[in-house]
């Protein structure tokens, strides 16, 4: 699952499984990211702008 706000086995989290999570739910965002920067590319071609500043 991407969403930690979905989590709701919370009796068996431990630190190892929540790592999991965040790492899951990081590369997940990451992928998304693609997407805007192509977007934000074509819209602001050379800009000289952060991924930050896209989002």
């Amino acid at each position: 699952d991407q969403h930690l706000e979905k989590i709701n086995d919370y009796e068996n989290i431990t630190n190892d499984t929540l790592l999991v999570d965040v790492c899951i739910g990081a590369k997940f965002e990451a992928e998304s990211l693609k997407t805007y920067r192509a977007q934000y590319q074509d819209k602001y071609p050379g800009s000289t702008f952060t991924m930050c500043t896209m989002l």
